[in-house]
């Protein structure tokens, strides 16, 4: 269905989406000291990785423009 219709995402609203999950999950972190290491690991990799997405999105935005 969507294969025939122009779809467009918000991929600028989702950048900055990743930078809030990034920020929340880093300031949850420094909150909660007690989590094992395997808590702690996944959730700096979810960090990481959702910064490293707002970011990746945001700079294209800037040096490409709205439409790419």
């Amino acid at each position: 269905m969507l294969a025939f219709a122009p779809v467009r995402f918000p991929f600028t609203f989702m950048g900055v989406v990743a930078l809030g999950i990034a920020a929340w999950v880093v300031f949850y972190l420094a909150g909660h000291r007690g989590l094992d290491r395997l808590a702690e690991g996944i959730a700096g990799a979810t960090a990481v990785i959702s910064f490293g997405f707002g970011v990746y999105v945001l700079i294209r935005r800037v040096r490409r423009g709205p439409q790419h």
